[in-house]
């Protein structure tokens, strides 16, 4: 009997232990599946996220580029203007000179009349009137010999008078065909600017396009937050370790520091074409305008900037190093600068529509080099 009992309890135990193992795995296959299905979620969301910010990325780097392009035209089309003040002064003296040799010839012409009617009136027609009026032969060689330099004279100073006057209506015509030109280029860059400003604004919609895609996102956006954050906590050290560092023009002591600390005083500034500061700027016046208040002089556009100092390797980047950007990472396309801050961020005056601010390098896939001046 006691045996018997043994075997049923054995048997009900190992019914109930079946039982709760297939309930078990009845609840853990579901709860497996859902994990699964939720890591594969966040990492295509991620994805996305990532493939949408290097969407805004590149478009703001297209951006960069139209600005650059836009400021290169600007600055064409006022040394043409330039240009054509100054063929326009040299037409008005030209015009000048044609009305002074036209009054100098009328002048000569009109004493060279009055002389011919002179001899007229006192009954010396000609040579011939000269001859039969000599009274001998001597007086004859000496009247002829005087006409003769008189009309000789009188020929050439119009001759020349005729021929400067020539020359100069030949320099008045190239001079306003010059002019024809240029006010030609000037019309057709005038035409180029506003086809960037165009091509500019369509991107600016991309951009918008683009930031919207990535906010779906945004949990990923606090990676580059984190260490924006903790990048502007190292400026606030660097601040603390410089005295005296305000944004007054003049000299001042240079170091990484020092640089960096000055720089960050312009956040939030606006970006403006060829703005060289101090309440607005553009990419390349925005490092020069730094770098001059500790008397190093940059030249005024990036792709120059990027000529200067000396190279240094993006593995050994200091604060303080200028950085470049440009398509195919070639220095002759460079059109974008800003200022290595460290911890993988840089600060830059980005472009139209944008203010100084601070950006990490890392999220530049078209970085080209970088330099340091001191």
């Amino acid at each position: 009997m006691i045996l018997l009992h043994k075997k049923v309890s054995y048997i009900v135990t190992t019914a109930l232990l079946i039982v709760a193992m297939s309930t078990t795995a009845v609840l853990a296959d579901p709860l497996s599946d859902k994990l699964n299905q939720q890591q594969t979620e966040m990492q295509e969301h991620k994805s996305q996220y990532n493939t949408a910010k290097q969407k805004v990325y590149e478009i703001e780097s297209k951006i960069e580029h139209f600005d650059w392009q836009i400021e290169a035209l600007l600055t064409e089309i006022e040394g043409n203007k330039t240009k054509i003040k100054s063929i326009e002064n040299d037409i008005e003296i030209s015009k000048q000179e044609v009305q002074k040799a036209e009054e100098e010839i009328k002048a000569e012409q009109d004493l060279y009349n009055e002389r011919m009617k002179t001899m007229y009136m006192n009954g010396v027609g000609g040579y011939l009137d000269v001859v039969l009026g000599a009274e001998s032969l001597s007086d004859l060689f000496e009247k002829v010999e005087i006409v003769k330099k008189i009309t000789e004279l009188d020929k050439q100073i119009v001759k020349e008078l005729k021929e400067k006057q020539e020359a100069l209506n030949i320099k008045q015509e190239k001079l306003k065909e010059e002019q024809t030109k240029l006010i030609a280029l000037n019309n057709t860059q005038e035409e180029k600017k506003k086809a960037l400003e165009k091509d500019k604004s369509e991107q600016d919609k991309l951009i918008a396009d683009a930031r919207s895609q990535a906010s779906e996102y945004g949990s990923v956006v606090k990676e580059d937050q984190a260490k924006i954050k903790e990048t502007k906590r190292l400026i606030e050290q660097m601040k603390a370790k410089v005295s005296g560092s305000t944004p007054s023009r003049g000299s001042a002591s240079l170091s990484s520091d020092a640089v960096v600390a000055y720089a960050a005083k312009f956040l939030g500034k606006p970006y403006a074409w060829g703005a060289n500061g101090a309440e607005s700027f553009d990419c390349s016046g925005f490092t020069k305008y730094v770098y001059a208040h500790f008397d190093v002089r940059l030249p005024r556009v990036s792709r120059d900037q990027a000529e200067t100092g000396s190279y240094v390797s993006k593995s050994d980047l200091q604060p303080g190093d200028l950085v470049f950007f440009g398509y195919n990472g070639g220095s002759g396309s460079i059109h974008h600068v800003g200022i290595y801050v460290g911890n993988d961020s840089y600060i830059h005056a980005p472009r139209t529509g944008d203010v100084v601010k601070i950006s990490t390098l890392s999220s530049r896939s078209d970085y080209a080099t970088a330099r340091r001046v001191k």
